[in-house]
């Protein structure tokens, strides 16, 4: 199965891309075997101290020039949750629902500046798409969208080579799903299973005792990922999903039925979920 385009029973293709948390991931992947990156994490590099722009153009570069014409899709740094970050991130008593993902980066623009910049300059490298977590609202895409035009114009005026890729949103929060059309200006929308599921079933992902109910099957959860699909088709907005769902065999065949068509697994799940693709009948 890991050689070949992944494809269900009734010969519908799906795409099949990997989840990367470090640029040296790629080195053991054939990009033969996947249609790309879904998601490129980025907080590797705000480990032990707040990264630079050249540290991070490199990193990205790398990715991009290994996957060719293939999608990179570089998510911008979703600190803050279970993700703390010295001098970057706050102590809060309840951190998933607060300041994290796109909401701190806009709070600390310079630090989400120089992310930007070094994704702009990167981009000339390859197929950089770029995507921003724990979006609530549309005022939080155009906020950061409107960073990146800034960079961009001042990359320009330097003289510095650069490109501005596609820009699109993670689904990860609830008010996403229910109310797509308020995000008809992204780029694509890329559903994060796992904080979608936590917050629309209220069980917190990293506690055993509401494991039962942290299930990206429950049918809630499943109609708003349908309706972000149906959305997405409808007004011709890709739509993906990169969550740890995406490489479950269990509920592969439940995503698919949903209307998704695009999906983001770990690379050592690659051969698993085409094989579980090729088992469904839609």
């Amino acid at each position: 199965f890991l050689a070949q385009p992944a494809a269900t029973k009734a010969g519908t293709p799906v795409r099949v891309q990997v989840n990367i948390a470090y640029p040296s991931d790629v080195d053991g992947i054939d990009i033969g075997t996947c249609d790309g990156v879904g998601l490129m994490r980025t907080e590797f590099l705000f480990g032990k101290s707040l990264p630079d722009e050249e540290t991070q153009y490199h990193a990205y570069r790398k990715v991009l020039e290994w996957a060719g014409e293939k999608p990179v899709t570089i998510r911008t740094v979703d600190a803050g949750g279970d993700k703390p970050i010295p001098g970057f991130t706050v102590e809060e008593t309840n951190p998933f629902l607060g300041l994290r993902g796109i909401r701190l980066s806009l709070k600390r623009r310079d630090i989400f500046r120089v992310q930007i910049r070094a994704l702009l300059r990167a981009a000339v490298h390859g197929n950089l798409k770029v995507m921003f977590p724990m979006i609530a609202t549309s005022e939080e895409y155009a906020q950061a969208a409107a960073l990146f035009a800034e960079e961009r114009a001042a990359l320009a005026a330097r003289g510095v080579a650069h490109k501005l890729p596609p820009l699109g949103i993670m689904v990860e929060v609830p008010s996403v799903a229910i109310a797509p059309e308020a995000f008809t200006d992204v780029a694509f929308f890329s559903i994060g299973s796992n904080d979608l599921t936590q917050y629309v079933m209220a069980a917190a992902r990293d506690n055993a005792a509401v494991a039962p109910l942290n299930s990206v099957r429950h049918p809630a959860v499943l109609r708003l990922i349908a309706a972000v699909a149906a959305f997405g088709q409808e007004r011709g907005i890709p739509v993906s999903l990169c969550g740890d769902a995406g490489g479950d065999p269990a509920a592969i065949p439940a995503l698919l039925e949903a209307g998704l068509r695009d999906l983001s697994v770990a690379p050592a799940q690659l051969a698993m979920a085409k094989a579980a693709i090729a088992d469904v009948s839609v």
